[in-house]
Protein backbone atom coordinates (compact mmCIF):
# COMPACT_ATOMS: atom_id res chain seq x y z
CA UNK A 1 0.00 0.00 0.00
CA UNK A 2 0.99 3.41 -0.61
CA UNK A 3 -0.21 6.84 0.62
CA UNK A 4 -0.94 6.47 3.83
CA UNK A 5 -1.51 2.83 5.80
CA UNK A 6 -3.96 0.71 6.58
CA UNK A 7 -4.35 1.82 9.64
CA UNK A 8 -6.33 -1.13 11.71
CA UNK A 9 -7.74 -4.56 11.12
CA UNK A 10 -9.10 -6.88 12.84
CA UNK A 11 -10.27 -10.56 12.03
CA UNK A 12 -14.01 -10.89 13.24
CA UNK A 13 -14.90 -14.98 12.51
CA UNK A 14 -13.02 -17.54 10.70
CA UNK A 15 -14.05 -21.00 9.54
CA UNK A 16 -13.77 -23.86 6.81
CA UNK A 17 -12.93 -22.08 3.78
CA UNK A 18 -13.47 -18.23 4.63
CA UNK A 19 -12.77 -15.52 6.68
CA UNK A 20 -14.00 -12.27 7.90
CA UNK A 21 -12.41 -9.19 8.48
CA UNK A 22 -13.22 -5.42 9.28
CA UNK A 23 -10.72 -2.96 7.95
CA UNK A 24 -9.87 0.73 8.68
CA UNK A 25 -7.87 2.78 5.81
CA UNK A 26 -6.49 5.74 6.31
CA UNK A 27 -7.38 9.21 4.88
CA UNK A 28 -5.48 9.35 1.52
CA UNK A 29 -4.73 5.73 1.56
CA UNK A 30 -4.37 4.31 -2.18
CA UNK A 31 -3.56 0.30 -3.02
CA UNK A 32 -1.40 0.02 -6.46
CA UNK A 33 -2.91 -2.78 -8.57
CA UNK A 34 -2.55 -6.10 -7.07
CA UNK A 35 -4.48 -9.52 -6.39
CA UNK A 36 -6.10 -11.32 -3.98
CA UNK A 37 -5.74 -15.37 -3.78
CA UNK A 38 -9.46 -15.82 -2.83
CA UNK A 39 -12.86 -14.49 -3.62
CA UNK A 40 -13.68 -11.62 -1.82
CA UNK A 41 -17.39 -9.99 -0.82
CA UNK A 42 -16.87 -6.26 0.31
CA UNK A 43 -19.31 -3.81 1.75
CA UNK A 44 -18.32 -0.37 2.16
CA UNK A 45 -19.82 0.68 5.73
CA UNK A 46 -18.42 4.35 6.07
CA UNK A 47 -16.36 6.68 3.98
CA UNK A 48 -15.44 6.10 0.20
CA UNK A 49 -13.81 4.21 -1.84
CA UNK A 50 -12.41 3.85 -5.66
CA UNK A 51 -11.92 0.61 -7.33
CA UNK A 52 -10.50 0.45 -11.03
CA UNK A 53 -10.58 -3.17 -12.67
CA UNK A 54 -10.30 -4.44 -16.77
CA UNK A 55 -10.99 -0.55 -17.96
CA UNK A 56 -13.80 0.10 -15.49
CA UNK A 57 -14.07 2.43 -12.60
CA UNK A 58 -16.67 2.35 -9.62
CA UNK A 59 -16.87 5.34 -7.60
CA UNK A 60 -18.65 4.24 -4.23
CA UNK A 61 -20.04 6.94 -1.48
CA UNK A 62 -22.91 5.07 -0.19
CA UNK A 63 -22.85 1.54 1.87
CA UNK A 64 -22.23 -0.35 -1.24
CA UNK A 65 -21.08 -4.67 -1.87
CA UNK A 66 -18.53 -5.35 -4.03
CA UNK A 67 -17.24 -8.97 -5.25
CA UNK A 68 -14.04 -9.64 -6.35
CA UNK A 69 -13.10 -13.13 -8.12
CA UNK A 70 -9.49 -14.50 -6.72
CA UNK A 71 -6.83 -13.31 -9.14
CA UNK A 72 -9.10 -10.67 -10.77
CA UNK A 73 -6.46 -7.45 -11.01
CA UNK A 74 -8.07 -3.92 -8.87
CA UNK A 75 -6.50 -0.75 -7.70
CA UNK A 76 -8.07 1.07 -4.87
CA UNK A 77 -8.26 4.94 -3.52
CA UNK A 78 -9.75 5.17 -0.23
CA UNK A 79 -11.76 8.10 1.20
CA UNK A 80 -10.36 11.53 1.78
CA UNK A 81 -12.06 10.58 5.23
CA UNK A 82 -11.25 7.41 5.21
CA UNK A 83 -12.87 4.03 4.90
CA UNK A 84 -14.21 1.42 6.72
CA UNK A 85 -14.84 -2.19 5.24
CA UNK A 86 -16.11 -5.46 5.69
CA UNK A 87 -14.84 -8.47 3.79
CA UNK A 88 -15.74 -11.99 3.70
CA UNK A 89 -12.73 -13.62 1.96
CA UNK A 90 -13.99 -16.77 0.38
CA UNK A 91 -11.34 -19.97 -0.69
CA UNK A 92 -12.08 -20.93 -4.33
CA UNK A 93 -11.95 -24.72 -3.95
CA UNK A 94 -14.63 -24.45 -0.92
CA UNK A 95 -18.31 -26.22 -1.10
CA UNK A 96 -18.99 -22.19 0.09
CA UNK A 97 -18.74 -21.22 -3.43
CA UNK A 98 -21.44 -23.10 -4.73
CA UNK A 99 -23.82 -21.58 -2.23
CA UNK A 100 -23.12 -17.82 -3.77
CA UNK A 101 -23.66 -17.47 -7.16
CA UNK A 102 -21.46 -14.82 -9.08
CA UNK A 103 -18.23 -14.95 -7.67
CA UNK A 104 -16.36 -14.65 -11.01
CA UNK A 105 -17.70 -11.73 -12.06
CA UNK A 106 -15.96 -7.94 -10.53
CA UNK A 107 -18.26 -5.78 -9.84
CA UNK A 108 -19.93 -3.49 -7.47
CA UNK A 109 -23.57 -2.79 -6.35
CA UNK A 110 -25.91 -0.61 -3.97
CA UNK A 111 -29.49 -1.31 -3.61
CA UNK A 112 -31.70 -0.37 -1.32
CA UNK A 113 -31.84 -4.43 0.06
CA UNK A 114 -27.75 -4.04 1.00
CA UNK A 115 -28.68 -2.18 4.22
CA UNK A 116 -30.36 -4.94 6.02
CA UNK A 117 -27.92 -7.94 3.95
CA UNK A 118 -25.18 -6.16 5.69
CA UNK A 119 -26.78 -6.26 9.31
CA UNK A 120 -26.94 -9.50 8.75
CA UNK A 121 -23.44 -9.97 8.07
CA UNK A 122 -22.28 -7.92 10.43
CA UNK A 123 -24.07 -9.71 13.69
CA UNK A 124 -22.97 -12.55 12.91
CA UNK A 125 -19.94 -11.95 12.30
CA UNK A 126 -19.71 -9.86 15.37
CA UNK A 127 -21.25 -12.98 17.49
CA UNK A 128 -18.19 -14.43 16.25
CA UNK A 129 -15.55 -12.12 17.40
CA UNK A 130 -17.57 -11.97 20.88
CA UNK A 131 -17.08 -15.75 21.33
CA UNK A 132 -20.63 -17.04 20.72
CA UNK A 133 -20.79 -20.60 20.97
CA UNK A 134 -23.31 -20.99 18.06
CA UNK A 135 -20.60 -20.88 15.03
CA UNK A 136 -22.11 -22.91 12.69
CA UNK A 137 -24.98 -20.87 12.45
CA UNK A 138 -23.44 -17.69 12.71
CA UNK A 139 -20.99 -18.89 9.03
CA UNK A 140 -24.10 -19.91 7.66
CA UNK A 141 -25.84 -16.44 8.21
CA UNK A 142 -22.48 -14.79 6.82
CA UNK A 143 -23.35 -17.15 3.52
CA UNK A 144 -26.61 -16.49 3.44
CA UNK A 145 -26.41 -12.41 3.98
CA UNK A 146 -23.97 -12.53 1.06
CA UNK A 147 -26.01 -13.36 -1.60
CA UNK A 148 -25.38 -10.75 -4.75
CA UNK A 149 -27.35 -8.32 -6.70
CA UNK A 150 -26.55 -6.95 -10.06
CA UNK A 151 -24.08 -4.29 -10.14
CA UNK A 152 -23.27 -0.92 -11.29
CA UNK A 153 -22.44 0.36 -14.67
CA UNK A 154 -19.36 2.26 -13.16
CA UNK A 155 -20.07 4.99 -15.93
CA UNK A 156 -18.10 8.28 -14.92
CA UNK A 157 -20.53 11.12 -13.44
CA UNK A 158 -20.64 13.96 -15.62
CA UNK A 159 -18.41 17.06 -14.45
CA UNK A 160 -20.40 19.22 -12.43
CA UNK A 161 -21.60 16.48 -10.31
CA UNK A 162 -18.41 15.64 -9.31
CA UNK A 163 -17.96 19.11 -8.62
CA UNK A 164 -21.04 18.97 -6.19
CA UNK A 165 -19.99 16.34 -4.44
CA UNK A 166 -16.62 17.77 -3.72
CA UNK A 167 -17.93 20.95 -2.15
CA UNK A 168 -20.42 18.83 -0.17
CA UNK A 169 -17.10 16.55 1.00
CA UNK A 170 -14.99 19.16 1.67
CA UNK A 171 -17.11 21.17 3.87
CA UNK A 172 -20.51 19.77 4.41
CA UNK A 173 -22.64 22.27 6.50
CA UNK A 174 -21.16 25.13 4.01
CA UNK A 175 -23.85 24.88 1.56
CA UNK A 176 -27.74 24.27 0.78
CA UNK A 177 -29.29 22.44 -2.15
CA UNK A 178 -30.28 26.10 -3.96
CA UNK A 179 -26.62 27.05 -3.40
CA UNK A 180 -25.11 24.15 -4.96
CA UNK A 181 -27.36 24.05 -7.64
CA UNK A 182 -26.68 27.56 -8.79
CA UNK A 183 -22.69 26.70 -8.44
CA UNK A 184 -23.66 23.89 -11.03
CA UNK A 185 -25.77 25.88 -12.77
CA UNK A 186 -28.66 23.18 -13.40
CA UNK A 187 -31.96 22.88 -11.46
CA UNK A 188 -32.11 22.12 -8.00
CA UNK A 189 -34.69 18.79 -8.76
CA UNK A 190 -32.34 18.22 -11.77
CA UNK A 191 -29.48 17.94 -9.03
CA UNK A 192 -31.06 16.15 -6.28
CA UNK A 193 -32.22 13.57 -8.90
CA UNK A 194 -28.96 13.30 -10.91
CA UNK A 195 -26.84 12.80 -7.80
CA UNK A 196 -29.32 9.69 -6.45
CA UNK A 197 -29.34 8.38 -9.88
CA UNK A 198 -25.78 8.07 -10.09
CA UNK A 199 -24.54 7.66 -6.14
CA UNK A 200 -26.99 5.88 -4.82
CA UNK A 201 -27.84 8.13 -2.07
CA UNK A 202 -29.52 11.69 -2.09
CA UNK A 203 -27.23 14.91 -0.94
CA UNK A 204 -28.47 15.36 2.23
CA UNK A 205 -27.87 11.53 3.41
CA UNK A 206 -23.96 12.30 1.27
CA UNK A 207 -23.57 15.18 3.55
CA UNK A 208 -24.54 12.82 6.91
CA UNK A 209 -22.15 10.12 5.31
CA UNK A 210 -19.46 12.61 4.87
CA UNK A 211 -19.50 13.83 8.56
CA UNK A 212 -19.73 10.51 10.35
CA UNK A 213 -16.94 9.58 7.97
CA UNK A 214 -15.08 12.89 9.46
CA UNK A 215 -15.77 11.94 12.98
CA UNK A 216 -14.61 8.21 12.39
CA UNK A 217 -11.42 8.95 11.33
CA UNK A 218 -11.13 11.13 14.55
CA UNK A 219 -11.81 8.24 16.63
CA UNK A 220 -9.74 5.50 14.84
CA UNK A 221 -7.15 8.30 15.35
CA UNK A 222 -7.81 8.17 19.39
CA UNK A 223 -9.93 11.01 19.85
CA UNK A 224 -12.80 10.94 22.42
CA UNK A 225 -16.52 10.39 21.43
CA UNK A 226 -16.68 14.03 22.44
CA UNK A 227 -14.19 15.27 20.61
CA UNK A 228 -14.65 13.07 17.30
CA UNK A 229 -18.44 13.74 17.42
CA UNK A 230 -17.11 17.70 17.46
CA UNK A 231 -15.23 16.80 14.14
CA UNK A 232 -18.32 15.83 12.15
CA UNK A 233 -20.26 18.69 13.32
CA UNK A 234 -22.52 17.02 15.50
CA UNK A 235 -24.77 18.31 18.05
CA UNK A 236 -23.75 15.74 20.61
CA UNK A 237 -22.04 12.52 21.66
CA UNK A 238 -25.73 10.80 21.30
CA UNK A 239 -26.63 12.33 17.64
CA UNK A 240 -22.77 11.09 16.39
CA UNK A 241 -23.55 7.18 18.35
CA UNK A 242 -27.09 7.44 16.46
CA UNK A 243 -25.95 8.46 13.19
CA UNK A 244 -22.82 5.75 12.92
CA UNK A 245 -24.97 3.28 14.12
CA UNK A 246 -27.71 3.75 11.09
CA UNK A 247 -25.23 4.11 8.59
CA UNK A 248 -22.63 1.10 10.06
CA UNK A 249 -24.99 -1.20 11.91
CA UNK A 250 -22.80 -0.69 15.39
CA UNK A 251 -21.88 2.29 17.53
CA UNK A 252 -18.57 4.57 17.58
CA UNK A 253 -17.77 2.46 21.12
CA UNK A 254 -18.02 -0.53 19.61
CA UNK A 255 -16.32 0.13 16.18
CA UNK A 256 -13.31 1.80 18.29
CA UNK A 257 -13.25 -1.45 20.24
CA UNK A 258 -13.16 -3.77 17.30
CA UNK A 259 -10.54 -1.91 15.51
CA UNK A 260 -8.17 -1.85 18.38
CA UNK A 261 -7.82 -5.67 19.13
Amino acid sequence: MTGGGMGRQRRLASGAGLDVRLSWYEPGAHMDRHVHDRHQISWLLAGELRERSAGREFELVDLSRGVKPAGCPHANVYGRSGSLILALNIDPGSDLCDAIPGLDDWRWSTTDGERKAVQDVLAAATMLAEGDPVTDLALADLVAGAHLAPGQTGDAPDPWLSRVRDWLHDDPDAHDLSGLAAAAGVHQVHLSRSFTRHYGLSPSLYRLRCRVSRALADLVGGASLAAAAQTGGFADQAHFTRATRRQTGLTPSHLRSLLAA
